[in-house]
């Protein structure tokens, strides 16, 4: 069973891939991407209309009398007539979801992909020019490495690109270790075995 928060991932690249048609039909892909990436900043910002737009109680036609005295005319039609159908649909707390997934489709459309990259610490320039010719190479297209420190991950690499993740961190090998020797030790206690880990005194 496909998991509420991959439903909803796949529902807002249903929305963006229409929004990225109409868009390049009219000449304003570039325009709608820079759009949807600041309105879904200022949305994130905003608890109060976050809510407004995502909230049960609030009324379609209130929102929609909304989007328009607040969007048309700041924003392109292209956008703002696509937040409308959203709203019309229920779907408007997609908006985040639907601004990535909308950039990423236009990053792919530009012959570019994105790839995200977590380490505890700095990338050395070798590895960033190995990771970059190695994506590259098996996607055919020109990469942009994305980079975060992440001093929780101990050491090793976290890598994303698009919706695949590649974890190889140190703090990764580690759950995995325990949560086998959890499962080994719950397996031979169920056994009847049992073992007293201790230090020699």
């Amino acid at each position: 069973m496909a998991s509420t928060g991959g439903k909803e991932s796949a529902i807002a690249k249903v929305y963006a891939t229409a929004i990225h048609e109409v868009a390049k039909s009219t000449g304003q892909v570039d325009l709608v991407a820079k759009e949807l990436r600041g309105l879904a900043d200022f949305i994130a910002k905003d608890a109060a209309f976050q809510l407004f737009l995502d909230s049960p109680t609030v009324d379609m036609e209130s929102r929609k009398l909304t989007l328009e005295k607040l969007f048309r005319g700041k924003y392109s039609d292209v956008l703002v007539d696509s937040l409308q159908v959203l709203n019309r649909n229920e779907r408007l707390g997609l908006i985040g979801q639907v601004a990535k997934a909308f950039h990423l489709l236009h990053e792919e459309a530009m012959g570019r992909v994105e790839l995200h990259v977590r380490t505890a610490a700095p990338l050395s320039d070798p590895m960033r020019v190995r990771l970059r010719e190695r994506i590259a190479t098996a996607t055919g297209k020109q990469v942009d490495l994305l980079e975060r420190i992440d001093s929780s991950l101990i050491g090793g690499i976290v890598l994303q690109l698009g919706d695949r993740k590649f974890d190889g961190s140190v703090r990764r090998k580690l759950t995995t270790m325990a949560n086998i020797l959890l499962e080994r030790s719950s397996r031979e206690l169920h056994n009847g075995k049992a073992y007293v880990v201790g230090a020699a005194g």
